[in-house]
């Protein structure tokens, strides 16, 4: 027998890609409850309203996505940087699949919602918040052994570790504005001239 997928689970998957396809503000709860193919009545018997919703569509994707490949990319056996290497490369490999997919660079749904709801719906924006210090501390991690290890000179590695997640931020933005991936191919080059350091070749890793 086929396991069904719960309400809120398929709620949470049909918001978080309409969120990455569109924008927060434009998907409406109607739009939610077709995508996930329930009825409007289960959609609030579940959530009272479409931010709680959207809060816990985070966490699921932190969860199930974001952590277990950061986990991989930023596996301790391999070198400091070639960890952040399997990151960008990894984040190059997802934009490449999505353009070819979709026909368009979406970017990132965490940098895209934060963006646009940093004063409209500030507890949306807060968990935004709170997945991407997640992000940066894998960052931090990274630097941290690449600095005891003698491979690079920086002050304050959880300083940096944020310029470096502005810094693909600012990548990601551009890429979806030109619907083009060559802002996120160039992000070894430009994180290795902020860190003052060359970022090797990525291993071989599975992008999911």
């Amino acid at each position: 027998m086929a396991q069904i997928t719960p309400t809120p689970i398929r709620l949470q998957e049909a918001l978080y890609e309409l969120m990455w396809h569109q924008s927060y503000g434009r998907v409406t709860i109607d739009a939610i409850c077709e995508r996930a193919g329930v009825r409007k009545g289960s959609f609030y018997h579940a959530y009272p309203d479409k931010a709680t919703l959207a809060i816990e569509a985070f966490e699921f994707a932190w969860k199930n996505e974001a952590k277990p490949w950061l986990d991989d990319a930023f596996s301790p056996s391999e070198a400091p940087l070639t960890r952040l290497a399997n990151w960008l490369d990894g984040g190059l490999q997802k934009t490449l699949q999505c353009q070819q997919e979709h026909g368009k660079v979406y970017g990132c749904p965490l940098f895209n919602v934060g963006s646009e709801l940093s004063t409209l719906e500030p507890t949306v924006a807060e968990k935004v918040v709170e997945i991407l210090r997640r992000n940066r501390r894998y960052i931090m991690t990274a630097l941290r052994d690449a600095q005891a290890e003698d491979l690079i000179e920086i002050d304050d590695a959880d300083e940096v570790a944020r310029d470096v997640l502005t810094l693909v931020e600012g990548a990601l933005t551009q890429a979806r504005i030109s619907n083009s991936a060559d802002p996120i191919r160039r992000l070894p080059l430009s994180v290795g001239r902020l860190i003052g350091a060359l970022i090797p070749r990525p291993s071989n890793l599975t992008v999911s």
